[in-house]
Formats: C-alpha cells, sequence, structure tokens
C-alpha cells in the first residue's frame, strides 16, 4: 500500500492541498491521512474513494494501475531532472527514472556557497545516506557536527534532528539517498 500514500501525498501537494485541509474535507484526522502518506496506515475502500473523488482521480490511479515502470533504467545526464530548491541555494535532481515501487530516492544535491538546509534541525521517517562528491558539507545529528569533504560518506536515520549546509568555497555536490521515497 506504500505507492498508494506516494500518490495520494503527490496529488495532494500538486493541487496545492494541505494535509489537514484534505483531512477535513474527507472528514479523517490529519494524523491518519499522514499515516497513509507514509505507507504506516491503510485506508478503507470507502475512504480510499473519497480521497480518490477529493484529488479528482480514481482508486485505480492512486493504487497505481496506470503508472507504466520506465523500460529504460538509464537516466541520461541530459534527461535528469530538477525536482525542487530545497531551500535557498540548494537544488536537487533526481538520479532515477519514475518507478512506482522503489524503495529509495537517490538524488544529487547541489548546493551553492553558503546555503543551509534552514534555520532549525528537522526530523521525518526513515532513512540517509550522502557522500559528498565536491566540496564541504557541514551535517548536524542531534547537535553534534560532521564535516565531510570529496569522498567522506554517512549514513544516519532521519528520525535523529538533522540540518546541514555548504561550508566549503563555491558550490557542493553530494549523493543523497532517502527512504522511503519522497518524489
Amino acid at each position: 500500500m506504500k505507492i498508494v500514500g506516494v500518490n495520494i501525498k503527490r496529488l495532494r501537494e500538486d493541487q496545492g492541498l494541505t494535509l489537514r485541509a484534505l483531512a477535513k474535507k474527507l472528514g479523517i484526522s490529519a494524523s491518519f491521512l499522514s499515516q497513509v502518506e507514509s505507507g504506516k496506515a491503510s485506508p478503507s475502500l470507502a475512504t480510499l474513494k473519497s480521497i480518490s473523488d477529493a484529488l479528482t482521480t480514481t482508486v485505480g490511479s492512486l493504487v497505481g494501475e496506470e503508472q507504466k515502470i520506465d523500460d529504460n533504467p538509464i537516466v541520461r545526464l541530459s534527461e535528469r531532472k530538477h525536482v525542487q530548491e530545497a531551500g535557498k541555494g540548494i537544488n536537487m535532481y533526481l538520479l532515477t527514472s519514475r518507478d512506482p515501487n522503489k524503495q529509495m530516492e537517490p538524488l544529487l544535491f547541489k548546493l551553492k556557497e553558503g546555503a543551509i538546509s534552514g534555520a532549525a534541525s528537522y526530523k521525518h521517517f526513515g532513512q540517509e545516506f550522502v557522500m559528498v562528491l565536491r566540496g564541504y558539507i557541514e551535517i548536524t545529528l542531534n547537535e553534534i557536527v560532521y564535516t565531510l569533504r570529496k569522498g567522506d560518506s554517512i549514513y544516519f536515520n532521519s528520525s535523529v534532528p538533522h540540518a546541514f549546509k555548504n561550508i566549503g568555497k563555491g558550490e557542493s555536490e553530494a549523493i543523497w539517498v532517502i527512504t522511503p521515497p519522497t518524489f
């Protein structure tokens, strides 16, 4: 049922709906909807139908029946998709093709000089692996600061409060693998 949650979250965000707004519209709690989106809870068929109606889609679409796994597993540099700016001066790029069954999300992070993930640490469900390709990245886990340079890597549970920033001169780059996938 993980794919259901991923599809609900993607559609909800594409439509500019907050978790609370959609939950209110459905008459369910925001915490339950959050659990559905993260794959920790399964909605009843009736709730799934209500969700699909609210998001103007079909139950089939939510369960992934219309999604096709890309026949070509290669993502060429020229085809790499920019996901979003994860903070001021932080750009993320998808390193894999679309696959509703993938269990991890490999990303390329490009951090401009001085870029920082935010004013405060954050946490979420999952795990992360980071390998620095270029520059210097500082990662703070539970207020312990780790400095990584080209070739260094780190692995941690995302439930640990964390933050990161580029402390090098110029742009830094890193491969960032996140589970579960979010894009």
